[in-house]
């Protein structure tokens, strides 16, 4: 009778565990065990055995006594797993409690020290949290490693297509982070934002650069192509696995409080809160910096842009929140403590 359902690893196989014990009775022992709790197991009963097979096989678990006979086993498995790419991580069992100190400097080589005897649910529910949390972590590492590439790589890919839209998205970051901490928006939102605010123009990769770098003013024709980046923009981030919001606030980036903006033509609240936030912290930057075509706008024009179009193309409560703090403190209004809106 299994102890639990039986472990097994994205691809459907059980997940492996190389255990390792000199004594032949407690080896046979912990196989048992973790056979029926539905592990692949593989035995060594000496250090040389259990190097040799971890140079050449992979596992998702190494189980191992801290001694054989009284030679210490624990650091050179634990060493040799940690060099696996990726990671294996190493569960210790002893039946010397104490071994001297040693414990908690093998605590930073293995995932978890289990002293001898132990009931056989109580082993079997340790292996499987090492392995999912090791697993969790690397998720996670993965996760981190895919944020980078997405966050670094993609603006500079639209920066190159663009070179006069060179550190907006960064700068917009900025703006659109200060304008909702100070809305009271909340932190998971706020970090969503974020990243909506870096990747809000990523449609443009699909704007011709013929279009997107003409030097003047753009036809009809052209100035339709363009405003078809927002919802590029959704589709290119399709697969940004749950961040629908994400892929939200950059589809409605160019909505307007009026309902006369695109690609919907949504109005008021129905435009989301952090989607009309980033309309701001977009308009923004693109006033307030000098471009290919115009110089930078001063502050003062821009004040008197917001507080017209409050109610039309802005959020009328955010328009003038923000052209209030710029005629108060300038640019430092965005880098000012909140005040809270909302």
């Amino acid at each position: 009778m299994r102890l639990q359902e039986p472990s097994t690893s994205s691809n459907g196989c059980p997940q492996r565990i190389l255990l390792v014990d000199d004594e032949e009775d407690v080896l046979r022992g912990l196989r048992c065990t973790l056979d029926r709790a539905g592990y692949a197991v593989t035995c060594a009963n000496n250090l040389h055995g259990a190097l040799t097979v971890l140079e050449r096989e992979s596992f998702h678990l190494v189980l191992t006594d801290l001694y054989l006979g009284n030679r210490e086993l624990g650091y050179r498995v634990a060493d040799a797993a940690r060099s696996k790419k990726p990671l294996t991580p190493v569960v210790v069992l002893t039946g010397r409690p104490s071994f001297d100190g040693a414990q908690e400097a093998l605590r930073s080589h293995v995932a978890e020290i289990v002293v001898k005897p132990v009931e056989d649910r109580t082993l079997v529910a340790t292996c499987r949290r090492v392995i999912h949390e090791t697993e969790l972590s690397r998720r996670n590492q993965e996760l981190e490693t895919a944020n980078k590439v997405l966050t670094a790589v993609l603006p500079r890919t639209i920066e190159m297509k663009d070179p006069t839209t060179c550190g907006h998205s960064e700068r917009v970051v900025g703006y659109a982070d200060s304008l909702a901490m100070r809305c009271g928006v909340g932190a998971e939102d706020r970090a969503n934002l974020r990243l909506a605010a870096l990747l809000h123009d990523i449609g443009k990769i699909g704007i011709p650069d013929h279009i997107l770098t003409k030097p003047g003013g753009l036809t009809s024709d052209e100035m339709e192509v363009v405003r078809r980046h927002p919802a590029m923009g959704y589709e290119v981030l399709a697969s940004l696995d749950n961040h629908e919001d994400v892929r939200n606030w950059v589809y409605q980036h160019h909505e307007r409080w009026d309902g006369r903006g695109y690609p919907q033509g949504l109005a008021g609240a129905e435009v989301t809160l952090p989607s009309r936030i980033l309309v701001l912290a977009e308009v923004f930057d693109a006033l307030a910096e000098p471009r290919s075509y115009k110089p930078a706008w001063p502050i003062e024009k821009i004040v008197g842009l917001f507080r017209e179009q409050a109610g039309r193309q802005f959020d009328p409560d955010l328009a003038k929140l923000v052209a209030d703090g710029l005629e108060r403190r300038g640019r430092g209004f965005f880098g000012g403590q909140p005040d809270m809106l909302f």
